[in-house]
C-alpha cells in the first residue's frame, strides 16, 4: 500500500502526539504521587493538634517581691463627729429609723462612700516583707529555649504592681483590720452580712493602696514545664527565665520573648496570620486559672494545660494602628500568651486580653482577642531569632503519627529514642505506656506501606488508559504495526503522483511497438 503525502505528514504526527500524551500522563502521575505535604495541607484532627504541640506550651509562673511600708490606721474623730450629727437630725426628722441596725447600716453606708474621709494613717509604720504571684502561658519556639508569651504576664506596671502586692501580700493584715471593727460592734448586737464584711476588706484595701510605699522590688520569671520520671507522678520543673525583649501591656503590643538555659527543648511550629478569615477555625492551648488551680482536682492536674477552639471572628485595628484578632474560643485569666493554632496545627496569634462587662466588671466569653503571629514575628526579628523545630520533636512527631495509624511497635521504638535523649520529655511516658498496652491488645503490624500500594496501584490504572489511548489513536490513522511508510522524497524528486504519469506512457509506447 502507498501513502501520500498528506497521509505520510499525519502518520508522521503520530508519534509527536503519543510523545505529549506520555509527558502529560506522567505529569499527571507524579502529582497525584505527591507526599502530602507538598500538596494544600488538610485540617489536622483537633486531638492530633493537641498531642503534637503540648509539650512545647508552658506555664510561665512571674513572682514578684517587696519590702511595703504600711501605716497603722484610724478613725478619724472629727468626721464620726460630723457624720453622728448628721445621724441624728435625720433621726429626728424621721429619714432615719431610731434603731441601732439602721445606724449602723448608716455609719457603714458612709464610710464605704468616701473611706479616706474617715480612715486615717498613723505615724506608726510597719514594714514587711512580701510576695505576690501571677501566671500565664507561653510556648517554646526554638530547641535551645526562646519562648513567646505576653508582655503582661511577665511585667507589671508599678501602680498595677502595688495592688496586686498589697491585695495579695496583705490579705491577713486587712482580715485582721476587720475582724478588729467587728469586735467593736459587739456591744450594739450587730451583725454584719457577708457583703458588708467584703466592703470593709475594699475599703482597708483601698487604704492600703494609697498610704503604702514600696522598696526593693524584684521580679523573678519561671518557665514551668511538666516533667515524667519513671514511677513517680508527673511533676512540674521550674526554670529560671530571662526576657530578653518585650513590648508594652495592652493597648500595646503585649508581646515578650524569653529565654532560659535548656537544650532539645519540644517546640511548636509558626504559621502566617495574613491569610486569616472571618469563619476560620482556631484552637487555643494554654493553662487557664479556673480550670488549671481548680481545688476540685489532684494537684498533678496542674501541669496537664487545657484545649479550647473557636473561630476568626473579626480582624480589628489597635490604637497603634496595627491589626488584632477578635475570637470566639472560650479563655480566661491563664491563658494570656498562649499559642493559638489554626486547622493546620501551626501558631497564629499570641492569646492576649478578653472583654470585660463595664457594669458588673464580669469577664464576656466569646470577645477575645489575640495578637497576629506576624506583630511577634517583628520582635523575633529584631533579635535576629530564627524558629525551628527540634530534633526531639521531629522524632516525637513521627511516633504520633505511627500511633494515630496503629504501627504501635514502631511508634514505641520512636518515643523510646526521645525518651532517651530526654527522659524529661513531657507526656513521653504516657505514649510509651500506651504504645505497650495497644500492642498488647492489637493484631501484629504487617508492616505493609498502604501509601506506596495506593501509588503503585494508581500508576498502574493511568499507564493502561495510556495504552488505550494509544490503540485508539493508531486505529485513527489505519496505522498497523506490521507495515512500513515508504521514505519520504528526496528533495528535488518528482512526487509519486509524477512518477506515475511519467510511466503511462512508456508503456503505451511499448504496446504501440508491439
Amino acid at each position: 500500500m502507498n501513502y501520500s503525502r498528506g497521509d505520510y505528514r499525519r502518520l508522521k504526527q503520530v508519534p509527536s502526539r503519543l510523545i505529549v500524551l506520555f509527558l502529560a500522563s506522567v505529569l499527571v502521575f507524579a502529582v497525584c504521587a505527591l507526599p502530602a505535604d507538598a500538596a494544600e495541607q488538610s485540617p489536622m484532627d483537633p486531638r492530633v493538634i493537641a498531642d503534637t504541640n503540648k509539650p512545647g506550651v508552658v506555664m510561665i509562673a512571674t513572682l514578684y517581691t517587696a519590702k511595703l511600708s504600711t501605716p497603722g490606721v484610724v478613725m478619724s474623730q472629727d468626721a464620726i463627729a460630723q457624720l453622728q450629727n448628721k445621724l441624728a437630725a435625720d433621726i429626728m426628722n424621721g429619714t432615719l429609723s431610731n434603731d441601732t441596725n439602721a445606724i449602723m447600716d448608716a455609719i457603714l453606708a458612709a464610710i464605704f462612700k468616701d473611706p479616706f474621709k474617715y480612715l486615717i494613717p498613723t505615724d506608726v509604720v510597719t514594714t514587711r516583707e512580701v510576695k505576690a504571684g501571677a501566671t500565664g502561658t507561653g510556648f517554646i519556639i526554638t530547641p535551645d529555649g526562646y519562648i513567646l508569651t505576653n508582655a503582661h504576664v511577665v511585667y507589671t506596671p508599678e501602680d498595677q504592681l502595688k495592688e496586686l502586692l498589697i491585695t495579695t501580700g496583705l490579705q491577713e493584715l486587712i482580715e485582721q483590720d476587720v475582724t478588729d471593727f467587728v469586735n467593736e460592734l459587739q456591744g450594739s448586737n450587730y451583725k454584719p452580712t457577708e457583703e458588708t464584711l467584703q466592703q470593709l476588706r475594699n475599703a482597708a484595701a483601698g487604704f492600703y493602696i494609697r498610704y503604702t510605699t514600696l522598696a526593693e522590688v524584684q521580679t523573678q520569671v519561671y518557665t514551668q514545664m511538666g516533667v515524667a520520671i519513671p514511677g513517680v507522678q508527673v511533676l512540674q520543673k521550674g526554670f529560671a527565665s530571662e526576657v530578653k525583649k518585650r513590648g508594652e501591656p495592652s493597648p500595646g503590643k503585649d508581646i515578650a520573648i524569653l529565654k532560659i538555659d535548656e537544650d532539645n527543648l519540644p517546640t511548636v511550629p509558626l504559621g502566617d496570620d495574613s491569610a486569616l478569615r472571618t469563619g476560620d477555625q482556631i484552637y487555643v492551648i494554654g493553662y487557664p486559672g479556673a480550670a488549671t488551680f481548680n481545688p476540685m482536682l489532684a494537684e498533678e492536674s496542674i501541669v496537664e494545660s487545657s484545649l479550647t477552639s473557636g473561630l476568626i471572628s473579626a480582624r480589628k485595628t489597635m490604637p497603634g494602628g496595627w491589626d488584632i484578632l477578635q475570637v470566639d474560643a472560650a479563655m480566661t485569666h491563664g491563658n494570656s500568651g498562649g499559642p493559638v493554632f489554626n486547622a493546620q496545627g501551626e501558631v497564629i496569634g499570641v492569646a492576649t486580653f478578653g472583654s470585660i462587662d463595664s457594669n458588673n466588671g464580669a469577664e464576656v466569653q466569646g470577645m477575645n482577642f489575640v495578637i497576629p503571629i506576624n506583630i511577634a514575628n517583628q520582635f523575633l526579628k529584631e533579635l535576629n531569632v530564627t524558629p525551628a523545630e527540634s530534633q526531639l520533636t521531629a522524632l516525637y512527631k513521627e511516633g504520633l503519627a505511627l500511633y494515630n495509624e496503629g504501627k504501635y511497635a514502631r511508634a514505641l521504638d520512636k518515643f523510646r529514642e526521645v525518651n532517651e535523649l530526654n527522659p524529661g520529655y513531657p507526656y513521653i511516658q504516657t505514649f510509651i505506656s500506651d504504645s505497650r498496652m495497644k500492642m498488647n491488645n492489637a493484631p501484629a503490624e504487617t508492616g505493609t506501606n498502604w501509601t506506596v500500594i495506593v501509588l503503585v496501584a494508581g500508576g498502574v490504572i493511568i499507564l493502561a488508559v495510556l495504552m488505550v489511548i494509544i490503540l485508539l489513536l493508531l486505529r485513527k490513522f489505519n496505522f498497523k504495526l506490521e507495515r512500513r511508510p515508504l521514505a519520504p522524497p528526496s528533495v528535488g524528486e518528482p512526487s509519486m503522483k509524477a512518477e506515475e504519469s511519467n510511466a503511462r506512457p512508456e508503456k503505451e509506447q511499448s504496446d504501440s511497438e508491439k
